[in-house]
């Protein structure tokens, strides 16, 4: 498809999207993600009034734990980076009708059926194995009926941990129609066999095409993108893998000798996908770019060109309408919003910086009407206060760009990380 073709598209997809009238309210959940006490950890849900205010509406268990934090006194970025690199922690079905949310630290998928009014209920037999160690992604394929998880292995202080026989891997299960969760047979694939830091597989997302066809994962440490054809029968088949650019590596991190790369290519994190042409975006972290890729329907893809987005751009989120999308710069707590309304040729219009005290902006979801942009902080180093874990709501102007944080709750749960967001 052209650029040209790409541009008109994307144009008459806003100006649909545009005729829709706006819901008056939402809810919106996120992992408590407590893995400082085993089999503590649960999903919080809260209630947006039209004003854009959060109300909780209760708290869930998942019936495991979460990622097990790291307990060290001089800074915990080298315990951040790694572990807690992941988005699609839970989502949501289609519908809205069921959540599916990853127990990162006991290696299991609790599943959820989403009452009328918010509130969730556990599905018989949850939470349910998730074929590997620490679980970090999910992503529905197939129309819904077959989830993909990506299990990390990199829960570093967990207790027995082992570099050595770290096997991280993506495998699928057929969804049934009472939410439980079945092992599809030869499914899974190992990204890789142990090691740790740069150059190691770290994957972390488990991105599916618009078509539910495909999945994308950004393997961080190990600096590569992969994809994968979701066949009929459920199995995952590796499609392609291309390592970051080496023209787009920039400066040393500002965090110098505590996360060098010596793989000379940029960390990648963060992937989005375009909702109806055939292009995502990645986050070169430490770079603060923005990376375009076209992809086709096999599963092969190619690297476009990057654009400025903002330092430590580690998660991203496109609207509905395609046109705008939006980027959480973890190492500057902001947003940044693109246009793309070219979705090959993506350009800055916002930089905003959430209320609130020192904290890592994390994970993001919108609202199903584009109304509200919902943001995850976290307390991502020792020097921030126990209140930088936070929920932050963002209201949306008619244009895509951030009008007002209309709210802002903190979520208590330190020494461990919130973790993960989806907004029905």
């Amino acid at each position: 498809m052209t650029k040209k073709a790409l541009a008109l598209a994307a144009a008459v997809w806003a100006s649909s999207i545009g005729a829709y009238a706006q819901a008056p309210n939402g809810t919106v959940y996120i992992e408590s993600n407590i893995g400082h006490v085993e089999g503590q950890n649960s999903i919080l849900a809260f209630h947006r009034d039209a004003a854009g205010h959060l109300t909780p509406i209760g708290s869930f268990p998942t019936g495991g734990t979460g990622v097990h934090p790291k307990d060290i006194t001089l800074g915990n970025l080298p315990g951040t980076l790694g572990p807690f690199d992941s988005d699609q922690d839970l989502i949501l079905s289609p519908d809205g009708t069921r959540l599916f949310a990853v127990n990162s630290g006991s290696d299991t998928i609790a599943v959820f059926d989403v009452r009328s009014d918010g509130s969730l209920e556990a599905v018989k037999g949850s939470p349910f194995p998730s074929g590997g160690v620490q679980p970090v992604s999910v992503g529905l394929a197939d129309g819904g009926n077959i989830l993909t998880v990506v299990n990390k292995d990199y829960d570093l202080s967990r207790p027995g941990f082992n570099a050595a026989t770290r096997m991280p891997n993506h495998t699928t299960f057929r969804v049934n129609p009472n939410g439980g969760l079945i092992p599809i047979p030869f499914s899974t694939v190992v990204a890789g066999v142990g090691g740790m830091g740069p150059g190691s597989a770290t994957p972390s997302q488990a991105l599916i095409s618009p078509d539910g066809k495909l999945v994308f994962d950004a393997n961080t440490f190990g600096t590569t993108i992969n994809s994968f054809v979701v066949q009929p029968n459920g199995r995952l088949n590796p499609a392609a893998a291309h390592g970051t650019p080496a023209s787009e590596l920039g400066p040393a991190p500002p965090f110098g000798d505590l996360l060098p790369n010596p793989t000379g290519r940029p960390f990648v994190l963060g992937l989005a996908a375009h909702p109806y042409v055939p292009v995502f975006y990645a986050g070169f972290v430490f770079e603060g770019k923005a990376g375009v890729y076209q992809y086709d329907a096999a599963g092969g893809f190619s690297f476009v060109k990057s654009v400025p987005a903002g330092l430590g751009i580690c998660w991203i989120v496109s609207n509905a309408a395609g046109n705008r999308i939006y980027t959480s710069n973890t190492l500057l707590n902001s947003i940044t919003v693109l246009d793309t309304t070219d979705p090959l040729n993506p350009v800055k219009l916002q930089d905003f910086f959430l209320a609130g005290p020192p904290a890592g902006s994390e994970q993001m979801a919108i609202d199903p009407r584009g109304e509200y942009l919902y943001v995850v902080s976290q307390k991502a180093l020792d020097l921030m206060p126990p209140d930088a874990n936070e929920l932050h709501v963002l209201r949306l102007a008619a244009n895509g760009t951030i009008a007002a944080q209309t709210d802002r709750l903190v979520i208590p749960v330190a020494p461990s990380l919130p973790q993960g967001i989806a907004a029905r």
